[in-house]
């Protein structure tokens, strides 16, 4: 699967975007983890098809998956 990477994780990351395959959002976390040096040390969300989730969900492959960092503003 796609993963979308945004703002300061983009940068640590040197992408904007990559490829992985992860069973689930929490198997999907410890992949990035893994692979963006300080990604653990980031507050971030995961939306999965432009819904941000906050538990961990299942993936299929197919999903547009997307890392945001917090965002500020008004």
């Amino acid at each position: 699967m796609e993963v979308l990477l945004f703002g300061m994780i983009a940068e640590k990351a040197g992408v904007d975007r990559m490829k992985v395959h992860a069973a689930s959002t929490h198997a999907l976390r410890q992949l990035l983890a893994e692979k963006i040096q300080g990604l653990e040390a980031l507050s971030y969300s995961i939306a999965v098809d432009r819904t941000i989730v906050h538990n961990d969900v299942p993936l299929q492959g197919h999903e547009e998956i997307a890392v945001l960092p917090p965002f500020a503003g008004g």
